[in-house]
């Protein structure tokens, strides 16, 4: 009997967020340019011989079970969803956990729908491509659990890397954006990434909000502009000038704050004004907005000197790389 592990890396969105979020894309196109780093969700099948499945979530210390009527105690809808859009397994105990905590901005709930639906493929051989994946973890999310938000999650969990995110009423077209393994390594060595605080609770509103602004026709031409950004930092990325990338991200996050004004919390704006003051050319919330991980694009030399503002001012500065691949799953013995 083998045991089948996954997992699936999350995100850095750099440009173009809010646009794959419905009806934007479908009306006008959706185009974003996000990273996979090494923070991930994982997890573990053991089958058990027994009817029933087990799901547990270590980092939460929460199990959720069901024998054979797939009636759950409602601990862990995102697990439990999954498990609803395949009725047909059982005998089996998952087990997961994420490196990042819940409300990071940086993907974390799409990386758990994308490892789990990896690591049932891995064991029932589902026949899964990485379009298969990232579209039913879309309709698992948005519309199964009705949970606001965009596609870019699901696909960077699915594809992984540094990647132009094309999206329309149709599939989503996937553009490897750097050739140039330098270009990569030089934009991560001027990257800080810090939490500053669970945002969980205001996602749902603050994604509601941006898209009722926009179908009103308040912020529509700042989707546009938002969007226009992706091209210009593609153009900067593939000719390695990353400081004008660094600035290219302060315009995009002035940008971006009028989607909503939930996006930048006084917290937020006081975090951000300390990384210009400490030398950062630009940076932004990653994810819908509120709080979460934020991002910011340095002079190498100034690092340290951000790091340590950022860390007084209590965020919690976590070191992390690039990734060039997608969700991952082998098996292995007990």
């Amino acid at each position: 009997m083998h045991i089948y592990k996954a997992k699936a890396p999350m995100r850095i969105g750099f440009f173009g967020g809010g646009t794959d979020v419905s009806p934007y894309p479908e009306e006008h196109g959706g185009k974003v340019l996000n990273c996979t780093i090494d923070k991930y969700v994982r997890c573990m099948l053991r089958p058990t011989g027994k009817p029933g499945v087990t799901i547990r979530s270590l980092d939460l210390s929460t199990i959720t079970q069901t024998v054979a009527s797939r009636e759950w105690n409602g601990n862990l809808p995102l697990p439990e969803a999954v498990m609803n859009a395949h009725p047909e397994i059982d005998g089996v105990e998952i087990v997961m956990f994420s490196d990042v905590p819940p409300g990071s901005g940086l993907g974390s709930s799409s990386a758990l729908v994308v490892a789990m639906l990896k690591v049932l493929d891995a064991a029932f051989e589902l026949g899964f491509a990485p379009h298969d994946l990232a579209k039913l973890a879309y309709r698992i999310e948005r519309e199964d659990l009705g949970i606001s938000g965009g596609w870019q999650d699901q696909y960077a969990a699915a594809f992984g890397g540094m990647n132009v995110y094309h999206f329309g009423a149709g599939d989503a077209i996937v553009e490897p954006v750097v050739a140039d393994e330098s270009a990569l390594l030089e934009l991560e060595s001027t990257l800080v990434i810090g939490f500053i605080g669970d945002r969980q609770m205001l996602t749902r509103n603050v994604v509601n909000d941006q898209v009722r602004r926009m179908r009103d026709g308040d912020t529509l031409r700042y989707h546009h502009e938002t969007k226009a950004f992706v091209d210009e930092a593609v153009k900067l990325l593939r000719a390695a000038r990353i400081p004008d990338f660094g600035r290219l991200l302060h315009e995009a996050w002035e940008v971006k704050k009028s989607f909503s004004p939930h996006i930048a919390s006084p917290l937020v704006d006081q975090v951000y004004a300390t990384a210009r003051e400490h030398g950062a050319w630009g940076g932004k919330l990653s994810g819908a907005g509120g709080g979460g991980f934020m991002c910011f694009c340095c002079p190498f030399e100034r690092r340290l000197e951000i790091e340590e503002a950022l860390t007084a001012m209590g965020v919690r500065v976590r070191p992390f790389s690039f990734t060039r691949t997608g969700v991952h799953a082998w098996k292995t013995q007990p």
